[in-house]
C-alpha cells in the first residue's frame, strides 16, 4: 500500500459478541458498561507508524445476510453464463479454446485470472454496496464465554468470507470478553488445538487474539494486527501450498544478496551484512546481532536431522540459503512481516514483489522522441556497466575455465521473473517499441533434451559444460510468477568476449533495456557499494584494444542481406536466403582483425585487435510511400545522424545489392538518395553466387558511383556456401567505422568527405592566419599610440592635445 493511503477494516461476528464495544473502546480509550450503538463508519487520523495511512473502521450488524445475498446473486449470474455458453456454437467454443491454448506462458495467467474473476464476482457485488465498499481487512469477533460463537466462526463465517473474497481478504479473529473467560470454571473457551486447526484450515486468517474491552487488554493489538495485515501482506511473500518463501520472494532476496555480496564469493560476511543493515535501517550490527542471525538460520535448517538442505553457514559467512532462511523464520515462525517488507520497499519493490526500475536508470521510455535526446555515450556500456558484467562473469564462472556454461547462465538470470537472457526469443517483448530486436542463432530450443554422452558436452572450442556450485533458484508453480513447465534452455558456452558482445548488442538496440536488465541482475546504481572481488574470483581482463562495428544493413528483398550477415558472424547459411524478417533484427559476433594505422604512435600498423561486430538487418523498404520514407529517415537520423561529439549510435549503413540484378542496384541508389543524408557514413557491398570481375556491368557502375561520391570502392562478396569471408572485408568495415580524427589514412565512408576535410582545413588555416595578422596589427597600432601619447604628454597637451592632433576638426 502506498504511503498516505486508507485502510478500511470491517468488523464482523454474531450478535452480542462485543463488536461495538470493541470498536468504541478502541476509539474512545474508555469502556462503557452500557452497550454502545453501532458505529457505522469511524475514520481515524493518519498515523506515522502506519506509513501515514488513515484507518476507517466499519461496524456491522447482520453482515452475514449481505454476504450470503451477494453470493447468491453471483451464483445466479454464473449459472446463467454457463447456460448461455452451452447454447453457443461449437465453432466459437473451439476458437476460444484455441486462443487460450496458444498462449503457452501468458495463457496460464489468463486462465487463472479468468477463474479468479468468477470467484471474485461476489466481492465486486459487495464493493458496490455500503458498508462493504473498498474493504481491505476484517476483524471477526467471537465471545470467549460462548463456545458456539467460535464454532460459528469456523463453520459459517470463515467459509462465507472465503467464498466471497477468494481468500484475498486478510482476517484477524478476536476472542472478546477475556475477563469473563479467565475464570477457572469456564470451560466454554476454545482450546489451543482448536485455534491451531482453524489457522491451518483457513490460510487467510492472519492472527487469533484474545482481548477484553472492559479491561483494555489487547485492544490495540487486535487493530494493529489487522492494519499490519494490509500494510504487510503475507500472500506475496509466502507459498502456503509449498510451505516456504514464494518464488517471487526468493528471487527478490537472492538479487538483494548479490547486491551486497561485494567480493563476489557467493557468501555474505559480517562486514557485508553490516552494509546491508546500514542501507536498510541506518544502524550498525553488534556481535550479538551477528550471532543471533546465524543461530536463527542454523536452527531453522537443522530442525530435521534427515533434512538434506543446502549449507547455510560456510566459513562463518551466510550462503544464499542461509540469507533466505532468516526471512523465512521472520515470516513463518515469528510473523514479523514488517521486516522483509521494509527491506523490499527500501530497495525498490512494490506490493506484488515486482522490482520498480527508476527513471534515472531506464533513461526514460523507449519512444523515438526520448531516444533522440540521448547522448551518444548513453548508447554504449559505461565503465561501471562493463565492470559489473566482468565481475558477474567471474563470479558465476564455476570452474574458472573462462567460459559460462548453460548452468552458469541459467544461474545468473534465475533472479528474473522470466529467467532468460534478454537476447533470447522468450524476452523479445522487452524490446517492444525499439527499432530492432535481438536474434542469436546459436541458442538451442528450451525443449531440447540435454546431451546424452559426455563427449557431446564439449563444444568446438574444447570448452566443457559443467554445473555451477552456486545455489540456483527453482521455479515454483505458484500464481505469482509466470509458469514454466518446460526445462530451461541449453545455452552454448560463452567466453568473456562473447558475453560482453551480447550486452553491447543489447545496449545498441536499447540503452534503457540494457541498463534495466543489469539493474534486475543486481547492478545497483544507487547503493554505490565498493566492488572488490576475492582473489579466487578475479575479474577477467578487459581488452582495451577492442573495436566496435555497428552497422545497419539495408537492401532490397533477395539482395543477400541475411547471407552477408551470417557470413560476417561465421554462421551457417540459412536456407531462407531470400526471406525477410517482419522487423529489423540485430545480431552480433566477435572477430579478430588487423587494426588500421592509427595516429596513436603506440599502435602499430597491422596490430591485431578484437572487434565486436553488431549488425542490424532492416527489411526491404517501400520507397514508393512518402510516409514510410519520412519515418525511416527520421529514425536513421537518430541512429546515424551527426552529433556534436562526433559519435553516433551506429557507425554506418551497409547498402547491400545483388551484383547480378540491376533492380537491386537501383534500389540501393534510391535508398541513398531518398533516405540517407550526406553526413551518414555508408559502405556499398555487392553479393554474387560466383566470382565477378571488375569488368562486370553492375560492378563497374558501382565503382563509378562510389568514385563520383568520393567513397571507398564497393566490396564484392561471394555467397557460395564453401567460400569463407575474406578478412579484408571485416578490416574494411572496421576502417570505415573508425573515428576519422584518429586514423592516419581515413577510409572514405561519407560522400566527398575528403574534400570537406580539406575545405575545413583551409578554413581553419585562414582563420589562424587572419587571427595572427589581426593580432600583429593590433600590437603595431598599440605601440604607435603609446609613442604619440608620450610625445604629446611631453608638450603638456595630455589626452586633450592628442585628440586635437588626431581629430583636427
Amino acid at each position: 500500500m502506498k504511503e498516505g493511503g486508507n485502510i478500511t477494516i470491517l468488523v464482523l461476528g454474531d450478535e452480542g459478541v462485543g463488536k461495538s464495544s470493541l470498536v468504541s473502546t478502541f476509539v474512545s480509550r474508555h469502556f462503557s458498561e452500557r452497550a454502545p450503538g453501532i458505529l457505522t463508519r469511524v475514520r481515524l487520523p493518519s498515523d506515522a507508524a502506519l506509513s501515514k495511512c488513515t484507518t476507517t473502521i466499519v461496524d456491522t450488524q447482520g453482515a452475514d445476510a449481505h454476504l450470503s445475498s451477494a453470493l447468491a446473486v453471483s451464483d445466479t449470474d454464473r449459472e446463467s453464463s454457463s447456460t448461455r455458453s452451452s447454447d453457443s456454437s461449437p465453432i466459437a467454443d473451439a476458437s476460444d479454446t484455441a486462443a487460450t491454448d496458444t498462449d503457452d506462458i501468458e495463457g496460464e495467467d489468463t486462465k487463472v485470472s479468468s477463474t479468479s474473476s468468477k470467484k471474485k464476482s461476489a466481492a465486486s457485488i459487495l464493493a458496490a454496496t455500503s458498508p462493504f465498499r473498498n474493504v481491505d481487512a476484517a476483524i471477526l469477533v467471537y465471545d470467549l464465554g460462548r463456545i458456539e460463537t467460535f464454532d460459528r466462526i469456523e463453520e459459517h463465517w470463515l467459509p462465507l468470507i472465503e467464498r466471497c473474497y477468494n481468500e484475498d481478504l486478510p482476517v484477524v479473529v478476536a476472542g472478546s470478553k477475556l475477563d469473563l473467560a479467565s475464570d477457572a470454571d469456564n470451560q466454554n473457551s476454545p482450546s489451543r488445538q482448536q485455534i491451531i486447526s482453524l489457522l491451518q484450515q483457513f490460510k487467510f486468517v492472519r492472527e487469533c487474539v484474545k482481548c477484553s474491552p472492559k479491561k483494555l487488554v489487547n485492544i490495540d493489538e487486535v487493530f494493529r494486527k489487522c492494519q499490519h495485515s494490509v500494510l504487510y501482506p503475507i500472500g506475496p511473500l509466502y507459498d502456503f501450498n509449498g510451505g516456504g518463501l514464494s518464488a517471487a520472494c526468493r528471487k527478490a532476496f537472492t538479487r538483494i544478496f548479490r547486491i551486497f555480496d561485494t567480493d563476489g564469493d557467493g557468501l555474505l560476511s559480517d562486514s557485508e551484512l553490516n552494509a546491508f543493515q546500514q542501507r536498510i535501517w541506518r544502524v550498525s550490527l553488534t556481535a550479538k546481532d551477528f550471532a543471533g542471525w546465524k543461530r536463527m538460520a542454523t536452527q531453522h535448517h537443522g530442525e530435521d536431522e534427515n533434512d538434506a538442505r543446502e549449507e547455510v553457514i560456510r566459513d562463518g559467512k551466510f550462503t544464499v540459503a542461509g540469507f533466505l532462511g532468516i526471512f523465512e523464520v521472520l515470516i513463518a515462525n515469528q510473523n514479523r512481516l514488517e521486516v522483509p517488507w521494509k527491506v523490499l520497499r527500501t530497495l525498490g519493490y512494490d506490493d506484488d514483489v515486482k522490482l520498480t526500475i527508476p527513471e534515472s536508470i531506464a533513461l526514460g521510455d523507449q519512444s523515438w522522441a526520448e531516444f533522440a535526446h540521448l547522448h551518444p555515450d548513453d548508447w554504449r556500456l559505461s565503465h561501471q556497466d562493463i565492470d559489473f558484467l566482468a565481475r558477474t562473469f567471474a563470479q558465476f564462472d564455476a570452474d574458472g575455465d573462462g567460459a559460462l556454461c548453460s548452468a552458469d547462465i541459467n544461474s545468473i538470470f534465475s533472479v528474473l521473473t522470466v529467467p532468460f537472457p534478454p537476447w533470447c526469443e522468450e524476452r523479445t517483448s522487452a524490446f517492444q517499441g525499439c527499432f530492432s530486436r535481438p536474434r542469436v542463432e546459436d541458442e538451442e530450443s528450451p525443449l531440447s533434451s540435454p546431451p546424452s554422452s559426455p563427449s557431446s558436452l564439449v563444444s568446438a572450442g574444447g570448452i566443457t559444460i559443467s554445473s555451477s556450485p552456486l545455489p540456483s533458484i527453482e521455479l515454483s508453480k505458484d500464481s505469482e510468477s509466470i509458469r514454466f513447465d518446460a526445462p530451461l534452455p541449453e545455452h552454448k558456452p560463452l567466453s568473456f568476449l562473447s558475453w560482453m558482445n551480447r550486452w553491447h548488442m543489447v545496449a545498441t538496440i536499447s540503452p534503457s533495456v540494457a541498463r534495466a536488465e543489469m539493474y534486475r541482475l543486481g547492478n545497483s546504481f544507487e547503493t554505490r557499494l565498493p566492488r572488490v572481488l576475492s582473489p579466487s574470483r578475479a575479474s577477467p581482463p578487459i581488452n582495451e584494444a577492442s573495436t566496435f562495428v555497428r552497422a545497419l544493413v539495408l537492401g532490397s528483398k533477395g539482395s543477400g542481406k541475411r547471407s552477408l550477415v551470417q557470413k560476417v558472424h561465421r554462421l551457417p547459411n540459412s536456407r531462407e536466403v531470400d526471406g525477410e524478417w517482419d522487423q529489423p533484427t540485430t545480431s552480433c559476433s566477435v572477430s579478430r582483425v588487423n587494426r588500421p594505422q592509427s595516429s596513436d604512435t603506440t599502435m602499430l600498423k597491422g596490430e591485431e585487435t578484437m572487434v565486436h561486430v553488431i549488425m542490424t538487418e532492416v527489411p526491404a523498404l517501400d520507397l514508393t510511400s512518402d510516409t514510410e520514407r519520412k519515418i525511416v529517415r527520421a529514425k536513421l537520423d537518430v541512429l546515424l545522424g551527426q552529433r556534436k561529439s562526433g559519435k553516433r549510435p551506429y557507425d554506418m549503413v551497409v547498402l547491400v545489392f545483388d551484383a547480378t540484378d540491376a533492380q537491386s542496384w537501383q534500389h540501393v541508389k534510391d535508398l541513398e538518395g531518398s533516405v540517407l543524408t550526406e553526413e551518414m557514413p555508408r559502405v556499398f557491398v555487392g553479393t554474387a553466387c560466383e566470382e565477378l570481375g571488375r569488368e562486370h556491368q553492375l560492378v563497374t557502375a558501382a565503382h563509378e558511383h562510389c568514385k563520383s561520391c568520393d567513397l571507398e570502392p564497393p566490396l564484392i562478396v561471394s555467397l557460395d556456401e564453401d567460400a569463407k569471408l575474406d578478412a579484408s572485408v571485416l578490416e574494411h568495415l572496421v576502417g570505415c567505422a573508425q573515428d576519422e580524427r584518429q586514423v592516419v589514412v581515413p577510409f572514405r565512408s561519407t560522400p566527398h568527405g575528403e574534400r570537406k576535410r580539406r575545405d575545413a582545413a583551409r578554413r581553419r588555416k585562414a582563420l589562424w592566419v587572419g587571427g595572427v595578422v589581426t593580432a600583429g596589427i593590433t600590437v603595431v597600432l598599440g605601440f604607435s599610440l603609446r609613442r604619440k601619447t608620450k610625445s604629446v604628454s611631453a608638450e603638456g597637451g595630455g589626452w586633450l592635445g592628442l585628440l586635437r592632433k588626431l581629430l583636427p576638426f
